[in-house]
């Protein structure tokens, strides 16, 4: 006979661990902060593309009236109810993203928001793990878009004084970034936990 009971209480004090609540909660940070950086380059980005900028924190449209009419035909008119959806598809029409990618943004988006809305429940609940592999998936999506974002720097004259430049050349401080808090993430992981 299966003792249940005493499965239960083992996961429990498996998760109750504090190497393990360490890395529960580093995860859900990297999480966090992966789905920043993609809000980043689909809202941002797109509206930047459009002129929008904030200088010293203060809102403007650089390119003026018809910067921002032409977002909002170009971008906003593919979904006025969502910035973030419309900015979505213009991505997906100008193919930095495809449209399978845009449909895993939306699980991406759930998963941030239970870690963030029910972080205690990851932390104490056996059933309630992080999705590693939805992670990878935002990192991969995150990876795309800054190629995009990249390239259209490289299109516009951006790395000129570097001579050529290709977009595997040029890293974003911010996908840099990233990597380092990931291997740092690793190395706990592999390093041992020390209570």
């Amino acid at each position: 006979m299966v003792d249940v009971d005493g499965q239960l209480l083992s996961k429990l004090q498996a998760k109750l661990e504090p190497s393990r609540m360490r890395s529960t909660l580093a995860f859900a940070g990297l999480f966090q902060v992966t789905h920043e950086l993609i809000k980043r380059n689909v809202l941002d980005e797109v509206k930047a593309f459009y002129g929008y900028s904030r200088p010293l924190g203060d809102p403007v449209w650089i390119t003026g009236p018809e910067g921002r009419a032409a977002y909002e035909r170009a971008v906003i008119a593919l979904d006025p109810r969502s910035p973030f959806r419309a900015s979505l598809l213009w991505l997906v029409n100008s193919e930095a993203i495809a449209p399978e990618q845009m449909e895993v943004l939306e699980k991406i988006y759930g998963h941030r928001h239970q870690l963030t809305h029910e972080l205690d429940r990851y932390l104490v609940d056996p059933a309630f793990e992080p999705d590693v592999d939805l992670f990878a998936e935002a990192v991969s999506i995150l990876r795309s878009l800054t190629r995009f974002w990249t390239q259209v720097e490289i299109d516009i004259g951006t790395f000129a004084e570097h001579g050529d430049v290709t977009v595997d050349e040029a890293t974003p401080l911010s996908l840099a970034v990233l990597q380092l808090a990931i291997d740092a993430y690793v190395q706990g992981l592999e390093g041992g936990h020390q209570s």
